[in-house]
């Protein structure tokens, strides 16, 4: 911390008479020039070898007929093979039907068996029936024999009693016998009936299942004949289709080889006509070597009249400058910035992101920021209305701030307002701000990095001194802009990190405090593949739009 406080507090002297930033934009034009002039050149010499290309493309065309024709032959071979799969198929689900009604028979039979079963145990309950009316019989022998070894006064009442209970008991008994003599019946009838009915429905099944065996077997003949025609059709199909193969394929063969010869002889001719063709193309080279001093006399020329050009814009550019402050302020300082003569600084190229803009980057209605005179930052805001080519200019239309403040107004809402000329070298980056009709918003956003006014007052002037940082919460209206400082990386001019100023890292910067924005600097956020020593989630500034002191003295945080 004692380090980067060190080096926030020094100073750089700005440097003497720098060169204007416009020399290396004409380098790359003339190198351009040379190089869509060598492009032409190229071009001319290549027709004749796709003329070649086409002709062998005509010759290969029956070797790519050959082929398709042989995937035809496969795919039908493929779709009889397919239908033979499909009938495997349904011979397959039909012996799953007839297993299906097997088991059903099967549990008829065991129905039939549990007739049977309570058949049997019918015969058991009568067979116990008759043994209790065995015992009955005894006992009436037993009470008789009683009887008759009692005295005979006693045996007659006592046989009257006897006799008389005897015959209760024996017409109660004989009573229930009689219920149970026809329940028995009853259910002997019932049973008889069920067996009837039982071997009629056993009769009935027999002759459905030997009926159905019998169509079973009709059906399984009937499609085992089928199987056995058609498997002795589709062999006569592969014979015959093996047959047809194998003439198709010694016709290809003949063909093939009527064709290859005619392709040799086509290449000896081909040959023959290359080495007349190179032949032409060592004389097209020497016609063209030619040609190249030609142009090279007229790369000299234009260099001459290229200088010319820049000696005019140098004389022109800090005219033009000031006429961009002028319609960008107030109408109250434009004639002041006028009068003005603005310094011009030199711009140090940045080491990993080209942030350098040429003519074909602009489009008509984009708005884009320029470079403000007083300090070269990019704060003031224009509309392209139309691009001019040919003098490396475009027509565009100045957007005024609404509100004529005492210091340079970067976010707020904007106007349009004159059009003018300006020169392609004035742009630094395009914006997207919020439109509605002529209204337009400019407020910061996240992850876009910004230059912040240090001790913004009253005697606000030039030079100023910045803070560079990050937006990590955008623009809202009651509550401001949340922002991260950042400070510069060691060893490197423009990659800068999130870094602490007087112990703070992030703030808010509330709504009434919006004017601290300077402008946006053009940055892109690296990984920390690009070289050893970058920090991971570092940006890369655009030099051309931090101060020189910050680049070269290592103060931003």
């Amino acid at each position: 911390m004692e380090a980067d406080s060190s080096n926030l507090s020094r100073e750089v002297t700005p440097e003497q008479d720098p060169a204007p930033a416009t020399e290396r934009d004409e380098h790359q034009t003339r190198k351009r020039i040379r190089g869509s002039d060598s492009m032409v050149t190229e071009g001319a010499s290549s027709g004749g070898l796709h003329q070649l290309l086409d002709q062998l493309q005509v010759i290969s065309s029956p070797v790519l007929q050959f082929t398709d024709k042989w995937r035809e032959i496969h795919e039908e071979y493929a779709t009889l093979q397919s239908s033979l799969k499909k009938q495997a198929v349904r011979l397959d689900l039909k012996e799953k039907s007839l297993m299906e009604r097997v088991v059903e028979l099967e549990k008829k039979e065991e129905m039939l068996k549990d007739v049977e079963e309570r058949e049997m145990k019918i015969g058991l309950l009568e067979k116990s029936l008759e043994e209790k009316a065995k015992e009955n019989d005894v006992k009436q022998y037993l009470v008789s024999s009683v009887l008759k070894r009692l005295d005979c006064e006693t045996a007659s009442e006592a046989a009257n009693v006897l006799e008389e209970k005897g015959k209760k008991v024996d017409e109660d008994k004989s009573r229930e016998l009689e219920k149970a003599v026809k329940e028995i019946e009853a259910r002997e009838k019932k049973l008889r009936l069920l067996d009837e009915a039982m071997k009629e429905k056993v009769i009935e099944l027999e002759k459905k299942r030997k009926a159905f065996e019998g169509e079973q077997l009709v059906k399984a003949e009937e499609m085992e004949l089928k199987r056995r025609e058609m498997l002795a059709e589709l062999e006569k199909k592969e014979k015959s289709f093996e047959v047809e193969l194998k003439a198709k394929a010694e016709e290809m063969e003949l063909k093939c080889k009527e064709k290859m010869a005619a392709l040799e002889k086509k290449e000896k001719s081909f040959e023959m006509e290359l080495k007349a063709k190179a032949e032409d193309m060592k004389v097209k080279e020497k016609q063209l070597e030619e040609k190249e001093k030609e142009l090279e006399l007229k790369q000299r020329e234009l260099e001459q009249v290229m200088d010319k050009l820049k000696d005019r814009e140098k004389e022109t550019n800090s005219a033009c400058l000031a006429s961009v402050s002028a319609s960008a302020s107030s109408p109250q300082k434009r004639d002041k910035a006028c009068e003005e003569e603005t310094e011009r600084i030199k711009i140090v190229d940045s080491e990993f992101h080209d942030f350098k803009n040429t003519m074909s980057s602009f489009s008509v209605d984009k708005i884009w920021a320029l470079y403000d005179p007083q300090d070269e930052m990019p704060r003031l805001y224009a509309k392209i209305k139309r691009i001019n080519k040919s003098r490396l200019s475009l027509d565009v239309t100045w957007l005024d701030p609404k509100d004529d403040e005492s210091v340079p107004v970067a976010c707020g809402r904007f106007t349009y307002g004159r059009r003018e000329t300006v020169s392609y070298l004035t742009f630094s980056h395009e914006l997207k701000p919020i439109i509605h009709g002529r209204n337009i918003s400019v407020n910061p956003q996240k992850g876009e990095t910004w230059a912040l006014f240090k001790n913004l007052g009253q005697q606000h002037k030039p030079p100023y001194r910045y803070d560079l940082v990050e937006v990590v919460v955008g623009f809202k209206d009651h509550q401001g802009v949340g922002v991260a400082y950042l400070g510069k990386v060691e060893g490197f001019v423009s990659v800068f990190k999130h870094s602490a100023k007087d112990r703070v890292v992030k703030r808010v910067i509330a709504p009434d405090e919006m004017q601290r924005f300077s402008h946006r600097v053009p940055s892109v956020r690296l990984s920390g593949d690009e070289k050893e020593g970058v920090p991971a989630g570092s940006f890369e500034l655009d030099p051309a739009a931090v101060p020189s002191y910050i680049l070269l003295g290592g103060e931003g945080a």
